[in-house]
């Protein structure tokens, strides 16, 4: 870690640098272990450390963005120039307004702890022993990381956050099955924990889908878990309330603010403060993060703006914004659902004929205005017939609507599970199990 004193000093210089009437700097320091496993052995054990800057200036409203991996100062004043060369370059954009000015941040507690090679190790071998005494091959990985992140701009922001995260996932095959388990903590202690847990419950997917079943196509009523949800969810957050899409007709939701969309009982929350989660306080251009309700009991209640959307569409800047340059919008990354009362095991009962799907794997839009999917289940797909699970199934590919889905949310689990959004624990999704009245499979695989 450089720590927020030294960060502020690379932004002053860099800010001292730039002739451009507005500057933005935005910087990043990670330092990342990573252990991966597979065939039941350690293969690798790698650790980086590494640095980012990128700088946006902004001249008569033409703007240009470059960036770089040094914080060496001729490395700086060659960013800055660069980026200054591009703008000059550009037209006029006629909806930039300004870059933020400086908002009281909010006060969080983060935790910036990293998991040692002997603690990654270990936790590896309990998931390597377990497995091959019930004779299955171990695979997966233990990443663990601290990263900071500043933000400082020519209008006075500055804005300093670091956070530590700690994710150890497994896939365990067998001679037929395969399954999957995962844990996200900010504290390693905290994978220590769970690490006896990840490994029992993809072992148990593993026995559960021996002999799989094939199941012909149709929809069916299903159950996906925590982690499905968290990869739907994650098309959703950025085709769903996304103000530049909404506002170019773009969004499956666009033109409906206000309206009911998903299901009553779907209420979806952008979370960054919650300390239960991985906590946030501003966004990649330093304007402060909050609580915002996207959807209340199915209604759109509120869009998701950077200062440039707010800017153009005239109204308020909500924190969402990604580094620069973003061609895809303002994205939310805190996502998480209200929860329902039910547990996993309680919702299964309640399944007269329907699959239990542990991933949703390679999924891509099919259609972004009708926020439409396709992909396959995997690591675990299950039959369940009068509240049991009867057995193992082939993976199976599925095209789906997502608001489709969650207009018929039976139920909406009670336990919340953190897991990263958009491959970055700075931003991270809380997920509950949902059970939904139909969800349409259209062919099978082989394995």
């Amino acid at each position: 870690m450089l720590g927020e004193k030294r960060l502020k000093e690379i932004s002053k210089q860099v800010l001292g640098f730039s002739k451009a009437q507005e500057t933005e700097v935005l910087l990043f320091v990670t330092d990342r272990c990573l252990t991966r496993f597979a065939n039941s052995q350690i293969h690798q054990n790698v650790a980086s450390e590494d640095l980012g800057i990128s700088i946006r200036v902004v001249t008569r409203k033409k703007i240009g963005v470059a960036s770089g991996n040094s914080f060496e100062e001729s490395a700086l004043k060659d960013v800055v120039k660069r980026a200054e060369a591009l703008a000059r370059l550009q037209k006029e954009d006629p909806h930039f307004i300004s870059l933020p000015t400086p908002q009281p941040l909010p006060k969080i507690k983060s935790k910036t702890l990293q998991a040692t090679p002997e603690e990654r190790a270990s936790q590896v071998w309990t998931i390597i022993k377990k497995s091959k005494e019930k004779g299955i091959v171990a695979s997966g990985a233990y990443d663990s990381s601290i990263t900071e992140i500043a933000v400082a701009n020519s209008h006075g922001v500055w804005a300093y956050h670091a956070g530590g995260a700690s994710d150890l996932s497994t896939i365990l095959i067998g001679p037929e099955s395969t399954g999957f388990g995962s844990s996200l903590a900010k504290d390693p202690k905290e994978i220590e924990k769970e690490t006896e847990r990840v490994v029992e419950s993809a072992i148990e997917k593993v026995i559960r889908g021996e002999k799989p079943q094939t199941i012909e196509p149709g929809e069916y009523e299903v159950i996906l878990e925590p982690q499905a949800v968290n990869e739907m969810m994650s098309f959703l957050a950025w085709l769903g309330p996304n103000a530049r899409l909404y506002h170019e007709q773009a969004s499956n939701f666009s033109s409906k603010l206000g309206e009911d969309v998903l299901g009553e009982n779907i209420t979806i929350i952008d979370d960054p403060l919650n300390e239960e989660g991985f906590p946030m306080p501003f966004d990649f251009e330093g304007h402060p993060k909050r609580k915002l309700e996207i959807i209340k009991n199915g209604k759109l209640l509120n869009l998701t703006y950077d200062s440039y959307h707010a800017g153009k569409h005239k109204t308020e800047n909500t924190g969402h914004a990604l580094p620069a340059p973003n061609t895809f919008g303002p994205i939310p990354l805190h996502l998480r659902f209200e929860p329902g009362k039910k547990s996993l095991e309680e919702m299964i009962k309640g399944v007269k004929k329907g699959l239990l799907v542990t991933r949703l794997w390679y999924v891509r839009y099919l259609n972004p205005r009708s926020l439409s999917i396709t992909g396959m289940t995997r690591d675990g797909t299950f039959l369940i017939k009068n509240g049991e699970i009867v057995a193992g199934l082939k993976n199976l590919r599925f095209n789906q609507s997502i608001p489709d889905a969650l207009k018929n949310v039976v139920e909406v689990g009670r336990d919340l599970t953190p897991l990263a959004s958009f491959e970055t624990e700075l931003g991270t999704n809380r997920m509950p199990a949902l059970h939904i009245a139909g969800w349409n499979f259209t062919s099978t695989t082989e394995f």
